[in-house]
């Protein structure tokens, strides 16, 4: 048990402020062979994971935010996000989790992860609308020019809708499989692109500012390029802030990498908290020169004119873009399946839980009617069911208890206590709740549901990209909502309640206003950005 802090004549009211040692409980252990990843490696994956087709939309930001308010808005975004990465490494060392899910299942219960899941799903899906909406930016005037400069084909006003069904019908094989192991390197095409095009932008600053030779041949192309009534001059504060809080969101995409943290930390070789910390640090470090160089590259060509895809301000017949055009572009067309993989997953596993909380609650009121008939007649009481033995928090309880019985020469008596105490409060809370269920029926479900759930997800997406003209809005509004909650608001709950058990600390009532703070800022955030 914790010490009594009422108890202050007695000398212990000063160690129940003490910062107390954590019950870690890693899965796979710290020591174990699949721990491959070394720190470099380590680094360089998630880096390459968080580079996506929302860097495209980082130069925007700049055009309406202005340059000094943008890369204050990247700071603070870039620190942010490095925090919270970190607080979802401790809760997964705390509870053993190996994903995001479990971390949220562990620390709220199964009602909290049908919430989760129900969020994880719309954002996943606006996040396939974004890259459509992406896709067909970035191919449709390439086919454009190619069929007016080669063909007398005449070409209407959906053309680049017929080119993005085109390219979902050529992915769709990869969109049904089960398993993508074989397009895990895809990001580091995605991550080379960005790179190139970064440089690539950079020459066409150079040309278009500096160097006079091409300034002629780059002002013939303005009109066609999307750069007419261009305005050169260079903007450091917005004037009107509902542009900067339309934005925001942009970067907070952009950086999100919520999910792929806890697989980096889980094959990370040595996972020690400092070690942990310097993957994270390095990698929101990195990204935040890549973003930063890559917004100010696309807004110094295009200023005032930016659009939400960056490439739609250039010539479709540039030579120097062109390669990183269409880098980029195969990187958004493999990531789909990609995306649609975790969002059917996520869709099934919602119907499901949904079907099994139904079923539950109809038999839990069937067992209540019983009973008390049984006990009108008998006059006997029933005892109330115990939870299964077979819980997701009965068993971190075992391996707590296993773990204790190990290390009980370096493991204070206390904490342990406060441990176990807290898986089983996971166990009363979970109602039976049992780790297969969602998870196994979603891997083993029919083809039927298989089949209807890719192609309702991916005809959703589709329509919705045809109806939506600018990117930028679908970003605004995935990421001022859920992406927030997705990021910042579920991790900073669950490290709340799963390091409650710890003991008074003197930052307790810091970190709770600051949670407080966070959810009244989300909210406003989600109503200036769905207003803007």
């Amino acid at each position: 048990m914790a010490p009594d802090i009422n108890n202050a004549g007695n000398g212990t009211f000063s160690t129940s402020f003490a910062r107390r040692q954590s019950l870690e409980l890693m899965n796979p252990p710290a020591d174990s062979p699949l721990r491959k990843t070394s720190f470099i490696s380590g680094t360089f994956n998630l880096v390459a994971t968080v580079v996506g087709g929302g860097v495209l939309s980082l130069p925007l930001v700049f055009a309406k935010a202005g340059l000094v308010l943008g890369t204050a808005m990247m700071v603070v975004a870039a620190i942010i996000t490095d925090f919270s990465l970190y607080i979802v490494c401790c809760c997964v060392r705390r509870t053993g989790s190996t994903s995001y899910m479990d971390v949220v299942r562990f620390a709220f219960g199964p009602t909290a992860e049908l919430f989760t899941t129900a969020i994880l799903w719309i954002f996943l899906s606006g996040v396939l609308i974004a890259y459509n909406v992406l896709l067909k930016g970035i191919f449709g005037p390439l086919a454009r020019d190619f069929v007016t400069t080669f063909t007398s084909i005449r070409i209407d006003g959906n053309f680049d809708a017929f080119v993005l069904f085109i390219i979902l019908l050529l992915v769709s094989p990869l969109t049904l499989e089960r398993n993508l192991y074989a397009l895990r390197h895809i990001c580091y095409v995605g991550f080379t692109s960005v790179c190139v095009i970064a440089l690539s932008i950079g020459v066409r600053v150079y040309q278009r500012n500096i160097s006079r030779n091409h300034s002629e041949e780059l002002h013939l192309s303005n009109t066609s390029a999307g750069l007419a009534g261009i305005d050169m001059q260079i903007k450091y504060f917005t004037t009107d802030w509902m542009d900067a809080l339309s934005v925001f969101p942009i970067i907070i995409l952009a950086f999100m990498c919520t999910f792929n943290v806890v697989e980096v930390h889980g094959a990370l070789e040595d996972p020690t908290r400092k070690r942990v910390k310097n993957v994270i640090h390095s990698t929101i470090a990195s990204c935040f020169v890549l973003f930063q160089a890559f917004g100010l590259a696309g807004y110094f060509y295009a200023h005032n004119t930016c659009k939400g895809n960056i490439f739609l301000n250039f010539d479709p017949s540039d030579p120097l873009i062109i390669i990183g055009r269409l880098g980029m572009g195969l990187t958004l067309m493999f990531g789909v399946p990609v995306i649609t993989l975790p969002c059917r997953e996520a869709f099934i596993s919602l119907v499901y839980q949904v079907q099994r909380r139904w079923r539950e609650s109809r038999e839990e009121r069937t067992n209540n009617f019983t009973r008390s008939e049984t006990d009108a007649l008998t006059g006997s009481h029933t005892a109330l069911l115990k939870s299964n033995g077979n819980s997701y928090a009965s068993f971190a309880a075992a391996e707590i208890e296993s773990r204790i019985a190990i290390d009980s020469s370096s493991t204070d008596s206390s904490l342990a206590s406060d441990e176990i105490e807290m898986a089983n409060d996971g166990v009363k809370k979970s109602e039976d709740y049992s780790i297969p269920p969602e998870q196994e029926v979603v891997q083993n479900h029919d083809t039927f549901v298989h089949v209807g759930a890719t192609i309702t997800i991916a005809a959703n997406a589709f329509l919705c990209a045809v109806s939506v003209q600018r990117v930028e809005v679908v970003w605004s509004i995935i990421g001022s909502s859920l992406g927030m909650s997705i990021g910042f608001i579920i991790p900073c709950a669950c490290y709340l309640k799963i390091s409650g058990r710890k003991g008074m600390k003197r930052n307790t009532i810091t970190r709770y206003r600051r949670s407080e703070n966070g959810v009244y800022w989300q909210l406003c955030l989600l109503r200036m950005g769905m207003s803007a």
